[in-house]
């Protein structure tokens, strides 16, 4: 089998992920914050030396600063349902995967704030220009992704959230695309909140994600229940991050991340190398096939590419992929915002996301098959 689908998860993880998983449920195995025993201190010393793994990964100026969650899309909920207030404005880019798009547009529908997206053609505009263009007095935060699930297109600048910063708006960022491949500094590229989540780029296991909190500002928690601390509490004590994370947390997967996020420091510049090198590769290749649409060519992107067949549908395109043993993905990705972009939402895409572990032989059968559809 060869998988193309890295930017929905990683299927293969480093040896370190597996093994980091197979400690923690033989010798640990218990939930953090819950009993006093040895066992139980131990689980919320390694719940800690995540939090902060996971922080200076993001360059926090306080690694601890982070709430684990079991995605980022239960991230930004908690985050735009949490922190956003009647009238407030939002500024959004229309590269947004529906995990951001969702929240602000039932916010919106509630009628307690109101959103603009910032259009394609506008995106690579001076930072002053956009803030005119978009901002109003009312605007309280500029929310954007990191790069598309769609395109692989990079979409973060840091001289726009370095100017909105200064005009005194909250900055958000969606790392969900391109965490494990870009180095960011929230400290140092004026970003206040960040969503992770981490079994795409960070090579972890699914169920768990979180919000990374550079800013002070203060939001609601999302759920009530158990914290672990303060149980005679009617409702969540107002403590950081115990508050934001009623219930039992996921350490088996929490524990995998901090594995992965450590691989993934050791070796981001192989890691990096490797995936340039076949996405350049790849798109020389697809670039010779006459049948192929492309979608963001000239683009500076992560390893990403969305692509459509002439006069063929993406679903059966990808029907035809999965019969020679290829994995790739088809239809609208979660993310309408973008296809509208793009002018693909009748048609769909089909996205072909690599990993460090792909090939140039895999990339050479995936081109094949593409070539006989147009012979």
């Amino acid at each position: 089998m060869i998988y193309f689908d890295n930017a929905a998860t990683t299927k293969y993880k480093p040896e370190e992920v597996y093994d980091a998983v197979n400690f923690y449920l033989r010798e640990v195995g218990v939930s953090p914050g819950r009993g006093s025993y040895s066992v139980g201190i131990e689980a919320s010393r390694m719940l800690y030396k995540t939090r902060c793994t996971v922080g200076k990964y993001f360059g926090m100026s306080r690694p601890d600063k982070v709430v684990f969650t079991k995605n980022s899309t239960e991230a930004m909920n908690l985050f735009f349902n949490g922190f956003l207030k009647q009238g407030d404005h939002v500024i959004i880019s229309c590269y947004e995967h529906n995990a951001v798009l969702r929240p602000i547009q039932h916010l919106k529908d509630l009628g307690i704030i109101d959103y603009s997206v910032i259009q394609r053609v506008d995106l690579t505009l001076p930072a002053e220009e956009i803030f005119e263009k978009y901002a109003r007095s009312n605007t309280r935060l500029l929310a954007m992704t990191l790069a598309s699930n769609l395109t692989g297109r990079i979409v973060f600048r840091e001289d726009l959230y370095r100017l909105f910063k200064e005009k005194g708006i909250v900055t958000f960022l969606d790392s969900s695309q391109g965490a494990g491949k870009m180095a960011l500094s929230m400290k140092d590229q004026a970003i206040d909140f960040l969503a992770f989540t981490g079994h795409k780029d960070l090579l972890a296991l699914p169920g768990v994600g979180g919000l990374c909190c550079e800013s002070k500002e203060h939001f609601e928690s999302l759920i009530q229940g158990g914290t672990g601390i303060h149980g005679e509490n009617y409702t969540n004590p107002d403590v950081f991050p115990e508050g934001y994370e009623a219930g039992t947390l996921n350490m088996p997967a929490i524990w995998s991340l901090h594995a992965g996020v450590e691989y993934v420091l050791f070796h981001r510049e192989e890691l990096q190398n490797q995936e340039h090198v076949l996405m350049r590769y790849l798109m020389e290749q697809l670039d010779e096939l006459d049948n192929v649409i492309l979608y963001d060519r000239d683009v500076d992107r992560v390893s990403t590419y969305s692509i459509n067949i002439k006069d063929m549908a993406s679903d059966k395109l990808v029907a035809l992929l999965d019969k020679n043993g290829i994995c790739v993905r088809g239809g609208i990705h979660c993310a309408i915002l973008a296809h509208e972009a793009i002018g693909t939402v009748s048609t769909g895409t089909v996205r072909i996301s690599l990993g460090h572990r792909n090939t140039k032989e895999e990339i050479d059968e995936l081109i094949k098959v593409l070539r006989e559809v147009g012979d």
